[in-house]
C-alpha cells in the first residue's frame, strides 16, 4: 500500500511538472510565428524588439539593501521597463526578455497569483504558439527597482499583475514586429577598463562584455542585447528614486547611436561581482550615468568586432529539484511577514517538493547558430561562466543570471564558506544549498552537449580551477567553523525580532 501511494504521488508530481513547467523533452525546436519568415538557407533571421513601461504609479519598496522595509521609493528618476527581443528562423523562435526589477520569481505565493515567470511564459506560449522553454525572462537585478521578492518590504499584488501584463505585452509585440535581419555577435574584455570588482579579493571575475544585435536591410542595428556582469548598484543604498541605474544610461547611449532601435541589458555572472566605481571617479547619479556611458562605449567597440551569425535555433530546459538546506531562507518563505520580510516565492507543488524541503526550478539553454546561451535561475557566480567557456566549443558564450527565477546565489562548493561567513554582504542568507552551483553548471554543460556543441567534459565538481590561497583560506575556514553553530541561530533570532542586520 505504501509503495502504491509513493508511485501515485510520483505520477502526480510528474504530471504537475509537465502541466506547469511545460513538456519534459530536453531539446526541441520552437514554432515559427509572425508574418516574417527566414529559412536556414537565407542566412537571415526574423528579429523584433519591443518594450513596455513598468514604472509603479505609487511608492513601493525598493529591493537589494538592508533587510525588511527600509527603502520606500520617494519618486522616479527614470522610467523602468520590460524589454524583449524575439529571434526566429525556419519555424523556430526564441525570446530574450529583461525586466527592471530587483528580481522576479518563477511563481508567487497565494491562491490566485498568476504573476510569475512561469505564468508569463504560459500566456505567451498560448498566444504566440511557441514553447515555454523558448522564452527566457530575466530580471536586471536593479537595486533601485521594485522589490518583487518580498524580503525588503515587497510590492502589492496589483503591481505584480501589472508587471506580468506588461511583460507579456512586450514579448508579444516583439514577436509580432519581427522583420528580416542579419544577426551579429561580438565581445570585448573590459579588464583594462577596471569596471568590475569582486567582494572577495582573489577570486575570478567574468570581465567580458558580450553584445548580440540585429541589422535590418538598411544595414543599421535596430535590436541590441548587452550581456555584462556588473551588479546594478551604481546608485547605491542611499538612493530612493526608482531608476534602472546604470543600464538606463547604457541603453540610452546605444539607442541614440542607433536611431529607431531598441536595446536591453541582461546581466551575466553578477554573483560576487560589483561595479568598480573607482574607475568612474564618481558616486550616486553621476556614477550611474558615467558607468552606463562607459558600458555603451564598450558595446560599440564589441559591435565593431562582431561576426555574423548563421545557423538554426534550438532550446533545452531541465527542471532541477534542489534541497532547501538554508534554514534562514526556508524560514523567510514560511514565517516571514508579508509586506515586511516574506520571501514570496511559491511554496506549493510543482514549484516545491517533499513538504517544501526541496525547490524545483528550470535551468535553460539556447542555441542560435554557434552561439550558446545559458539561463541560470539565480545570481550566477563567475565560475559557471568560466567553466562553460572552457568546456563548450561555441562561437560565443552568453549567460543570463536571474533567468525565470531568483534562487539566491550559486557559488562553487569551495567558495560557499567564504561567501557565507566572510562576505560583507548578504550572500549567506540566499544560498539554498552548497551544491546548487555545481548542479546548475553540470546541467548547462549537459544541455550544451544535447544542443550539438562539442563539450570536453560534463563531470563538473566545482573544484576545478580552484587556486589555493594559503593562509587566507585557512583563516576564512576557521572563521566559518566558529561562526557556523552560533551565527546562523543569531541571524534567525534577529530576523524574527525585526532587526536590520545589513543596513
Amino acid at each position: 500500500m505504501r509503495a502504491s501511494r509513493k508511485i501515485h504521488r510520483a505520477i502526480l508530481a510528474v504530471a504537475a511538472c509537465v502541466l506547469l513547467f511545460g513538456a519534459s523533452e530536453r531539446v526541441a525546436r520552437a514554432d515559427a510565428t509572425g508574418a516574417c519568415s527566414a529559412s536556414e538557407s537565407s542566412g537571415e533571421y526574423c528579429v523584433g524588439a519591443s518594450r513596455r513601461e513598468i514604472t509603479p504609479a505609487s511608492p513601493v519598496y525598493l529591493g537589494g539593501y538592508g533587510f525588511g522595509p527600509v527603502r520606500r521609493s520617494t519618486g522616479v528618476r527614470s522610467p523602468i521597463y520590460a524589454r524583449a527581443i524575439a529571434i526566429s528562423r525556419g519555424g523556430q523562435t526564441v525570446v530574450f526578455c529583461a525586466i527592471d526589477t530587483q528580481g522576479h520569481f518563477l511563481a508567487y505565493q497565494g491562491d490566485d497569483a498568476p504573476y510569475g515567470s512561469a505564468d508569463i511564459r504560459r500566456r505567451v506560449s498560448k498566444d504566440a504558439g511557441i514553447p515555454e522553454r523558448a522564452i527566457i525572462i530575466g530580471s536586471v537585478h536593479d537595486h533601485s527597482g521594485p522589490d518583487d521578492i518580498g524580503v525588503w518590504g515587497g510590492v502589492p499584488p496589483e503591481y505584480l499583475s501589472f508587471v506580468a501584463d506588461q511583460t507579456v505585452a512586450a514579448i508579444e509585440s516583439a514577436i509580432r514586429n519581427q522583420r528580416p535581419a542579419s544577426l551579429y555577435s561580438g565581445e570585448i574584455d573590459t579588464a583594462q577598463s577596471h569596471l568590475l570588482r569582486s567582494i572577495l579579493p582573489g577570486y575570478p571575475l567574468d570581465t567580458k562584455l558580450r553584445v548580440l544585435f540585429a541589422k535590418g536591410s538598411d544595414g543599421a542595428p535596430f535590436a541590441t542585447l548587452i550581456n555584462f556582469s556588473a551588479h546594478v548598484t551604481a546608485l547605491g543604498k542611499d538612493n530612493t528614486m526608482i531608476s534602472p541605474d546604470w543600464p538606463a544610461a547604457a541603453i540610452q547611449a546605444v539607442e541614440k547611436g542607433n536611431p529607431d532601435s531598441t536595446a536591453l541589458v541582461m546581466v551575466a555572472s553578477v554573483g560576487r561581482t560589483q561595479p568598480d566605481l573607482k574607475a568612474i571617479g564618481a558616486r550616486g547619479p553621476s556614477a550611474a550615468e558615467s558607468y552606463g556611458a562607459t558600458v555603451a562605449k564598450l558595446t560599440f567597440v564589441a559591435e565593431a568586432l562582431a561576426v555574423k551569425i548563421d545557423g538554426p535555433i534550438a532550446t533545452a530546459e531541465t527542471i532541477l529539484e534542489e534541497p532547501s538546506d538554508n534554514p534562514v531562507l526556508a524560514g523567510l518563505m514560511t514565517n516571514g511577514k508579508p509586506g515586511v520580510d516574506r520571501v514570496m516565492r511559491s511554496n506549493r507543488e510543482p514549484y516545491t517538493a517533499d513538504n517544501n524541503s526541496k525547490i524545483r526550478t528550470p535551468v535553460g539553454a539556447v542555441r542560435i547558430g554557434k552561439l550558446f546561451f545559458a539561463a541560470v535561475p539565480g545570481e550566477s557566480f563567475p565560475e559557471t561562466q568560466l567553466a562553460i567557456e572552457a568546456r563548450v566549443a561555441a562561437q560565443g558564450h552568453y549567460l543570463f543570471s536571474l533567468a525565470e527565477d531568483h534562487l539566491g546565489y550559486d557559488p562553487p562548493p569551495y567558495e560557499v564558506g567564504m561567501v557565507e561567513y566572510v562576505s560583507p554582504l548578504d550572500e549567506g542568507l540566499f544560498i539554498i544549498n552548497p551544491h546548487f552551483g555545481t548542479d546548475v553548471t553540470r546541467t548547462l554543460l549537459g544541455q550544451a552537449r544535447d544542443l550539438g556543441f562539442p563539450v570536453s567534459d560534463t563531470s563538473y565538481t566545482g573544484d576545478e580551477g580552484r587556486q589555493s590561497r594559503g593562509l587566507l583560506d585557512s583563516a576564512e575556514g576557521t572563521i566559518g567553523s566558529v561562526e557556523e553553530p552560533l551565527v546562523r541561530r543569531l541571524i534567525l533570532l534577529t530576523l524574527w525580532l525585526g532587526y536590520d542586520r545589513f543596513h
